[in-house]
Order: structure tokens, then sequence, then C-alpha cells
């Protein structure tokens, strides 16, 4: 079916003495439905093997657009950098590095819209994203030394390398200004950009060039993947995982931030969002999916990851920001605030946090909630498919191997596991898990 309600009613009473409303809702699931048009063409495509092209994953972050003229709800929704799969090492000149399959290169990296309709959350227009000189940006990696570099390769289903992109974003949150200009965030810099009504871009925020220098202790991947518009005009931006200091402390630290941009006076503040560490496997596997901003002090944020027990947890909270301490220029014994291990120790604020919605307990069933917003009174949750791809790895000797653990010497064109040859064929097969746009309606 393309349209489900869901049996689970959630029912959210009084939180911490608080004057939260109470909130009951029936979830709506509707599958995003990608017409053909908006497919990405796939060269290797043929009869039983892609050959309508890949779907296009709109699901990395999710904003409410309005009613059109037939009374229709729609939805601005973004993809990520585009088409990509895991990899083996990649060998070059001695250097081994991380790498990514992208099948598809010259994918832009785009926003759609999403119309409500019987059959589902149909794709009805889509609004490619442009550098300042009107140029489709794509989604590849930056190169090696520039701000928001993951050091990883970029390599074609036959393991080319095919380069890099200056311009290259990962784009995850969205919002819409006053003006009608969309901002989206992005995990590789992490950057913050603007772009007009017809995806040009017009601005563009960088650790060290207009945002706090700390985040390029992101860990690679794991910029920026929550954005949203407070009703006073400012930016706030999600980092998905605590920040890696010097490469020390992803597994220890407390908490991961959230930074506020006011984009009049450029001016920056950022907050320490809690981590319970002793909940998840490590402290990086808590991740910020998607944030979005009920008034000036009051964000919803889906929180999520593997949980210590191996089990997934994708929670909605309500956080509060209102007594939550500005932390940029504090520090504990001359070091960034990452490297206290122990909450009790940091003379701080922290956001306040109170779980709000577990969607596993309502029948949801996708890895990753990685967009937010309320649309009236309702809550808007929406997944990503990957663009409905994942590597396949046929090896007889090694059944059991990890795309990740060979290495692909590129002067050979040979695949070697633990220091030996390997006799291994890589290439894609459907990710089945469907995109879905949930809907949790107000009773």
């Amino acid at each position: 079916m393309k349209k489900k309600i869901l049996l689970a009613v959630l029912t959210v009473g009084m939180m911490s003495g608080e004057a939260f409303p109470i909130w009951a809702y029936t979830p709506v699931a509707y599958d995003v439905e990608v017409p053909q048009e908006f497919k990405v063409p796939f060269a290797e495509g043929k009869e039983g093997y892609f050959e309508n092209g890949l779907v296009t994953g709109f699901g990395s972050a999710v904003t409410f657009k309005g009613y059109n003229e037939n009374g229709e709800m729609e939805f601005y929704a973004v993809t990520d950098r585009g088409p990509n799969a895991d990899a083996p090492q990649y060998s070059a000149d001695g250097n081994v590095t991380d790498a990514k399959i992208f099948p598809c290169p010259e994918f832009t990296p785009s926003i759609a819209i999403l119309t409500i309709k019987d059959e589902g959350a149909v794709v009805t227009s889509v609004i490619e994203l442009k550098d300042e000189q009107g140029n489709n940006i794509t989604g590849l990696p930056l190169e090696p030394g520039q701000v928001g570099s993951t050091n990883e390769t970029a390599l074609d289903m036959e393991m080319n390398n095919i380069g890099f992109d200056s311009n290259g974003l990962d784009t995850e949150g969205i919002a819409v200004d006053k003006d009608g200009n969309f901002w989206v965030c992005d995990e590789y810099g992490p950057f913050i950009a603007k772009f007009d009504s017809e995806g040009t871009l017009l601005e563009k925020y960088a650790p060290g060039d207009g945002l706090p220098e700390i985040l390029e202790n992101r860990i690679p991947n794991r910029g920026f993947e929550g954005l949203t518009i407070t009703p006073s005009g400012k930016i706030l931006a999600s980092v998905q995982s605590v920040l890696d200091v010097n490469g020390e402390t992803s597994k220890t630290a407390c908490f991961t931030r959230i930074v506020e941009l006011d984009p009049e006076t450029k001016e920056t503040k950022m907050y320490a969002y809690p981590v319970e560490i002793s909940k998840y496997k490590s402290a990086k596997d808590c991740k910020i999916g998607d944030i979005y901003s009920i008034d000036d002090n009051t964000l919803l944020v889906i929180e999520q990851g593997t949980l210590s027990d191996g089990s997934m947890s994708n929670v909605i909270c309500k956080v509060d920001l209102t007594d939550a301490t500005d932390i940029t220029d504090v520090a504990y014994n001359d070091k960034t605030l990452e490297y206290v291990e122990s909450a009790e120790e940091l003379d701080i604020n922290f956001i306040k946090a109170e779980k709000l919605v577990d969607l596993r307990e309502q029948g949801w069933t996708a890895e990753k909630a990685e967009g937010i917003c309320m649309a009236g009174d309702d809550i808007v949750v929406i997944n990503d498919n990957d663009f409905g791809i994942v590597t396949k790895v046929e090896d007889e000797e090694n059944p059991d191997a990890d795309i990740m653990d060979y290495v692909y010497d590129s002067a050979s064109g040979k695949y070697f596991l633990d220091e030996k040859e390997a006799s291994v064929k890589i290439s894609l097969e459907e990710n089945t898990e469907p995109a879905q746009l949930w809907i949790l309606k107000e009773k």
C-alpha cells in the first residue's frame, strides 16, 4: 500500500511539570513515490538490473511548504550527496584511503516538492542546487587538505578514481526563511549554505570562515545533520555525532554541539546536547537525525543510534535551550570540553532533552529517521532509502568478509584481503527498505 494508517496511538503528557501540551497522534505512513522523470540515470542499468535508473532519495530532511490549490499538503525534501555505496579501501602511490563508489558521479544534490496524494508522497517537481555562477554542484568529496575533506576517494563501478569537487556538498537539513530562501546544512565541512528559491548559492559558512573552527573536528561524514530556523530568524544546525578532537574524543565525549548562527550579525553560539554514553555502544553511536524549531527555545530533535545491547533506537526528543550555556569560549583545564567524559565534571548548563516519542514502539522499521518538521499540530518524519542501493560482495573463499576489509590496488587492478590476493566481485544490489514520510496526526 502507498498509504497506511498505523494502529498505534502516540500519547504524550506533561513533562517535568512543564506546560507542554498533551499530544495524541495517529501515525499515517506514505511511501515516497518518485516518477520516472525524476529518477537518476544509471549507465550500467539493464533489463532486470536498475533498468529504470536509481530511485532518487529525497529523504535527508523535510520541511512543510503549505497547501496547494487542490488543498493537498506539500513539503520540501532534500537529497544527500547522491548515490554512493561502500567500497574497498583504495591503494595508490603507496597511500591507502577509505573510498566510496559513486555510480552516478554527475548527480546534483536537489530539493523536491513532495505532494501528499492518495498514492503516496509524490515528487512533483525538483530544484537542482547550483554554485554562485549557476553551475550544478555535485556530491563528490572535497580534495584532501580542503576544509571539509573526508580524505576518502571517489570511485566508479570499475574502481577508477573519479576525482573531487571543490564545491561538493553532502546536503542534509533544510529550512526556508521569510524571504523564500533555502538554508541547508552539510555533512562534509560541516557547512551551512543559503540558496535562493531557484537553488543558486548565495552564502556559504564553513569552520573558520563564519562558523567556529572547532567544528573541523567532526567525525568524517558526520558534520551537520539537522538544520532549522527559529521564529526570530536564527539558524540552528546540529552536529550529527560528538566531535573527535585530535582523533581522541569520539568514544568518550559526553555531548554533541548545536550551533546558532545569526544571519544578520553573523554572530554564532554553541550549545551542548547531552549524550548518555552508557546507553550506546560508544559515544559516537549517538546520532542526531534532524532538528525542528517550535519556538526560539524549544526544538524537536531526532536522537538515534545503536544501543549498548545492539538494538537500534529512534526517538523524538523535546529540547529546551532556555538555560543552556553558550560554550563557544568555555574550556576545561585548557582543553576543549570534549575531553571530559563525565557531564558532572563540567560547570555548564546542558541543553535539556526529554523523550517525547519512541518511533520504534510505534512501528518504525527504517534504520534512520533523517528529517523532522511540523505541519500545524502534526509531527512529520521522513527516512532516506539511500537511492535504493547497497554494495554486493561475492567472494566464495571469504563469504563473511566485509567490503571495507578489502584493499583495491590501483596499479595492479587486484583486490587484497589480509594482504593476500582475493578473487572478489563487487556490484550493486537493491536496498529494499522503502522511503516513507510519516505524518503523526494529532487526534
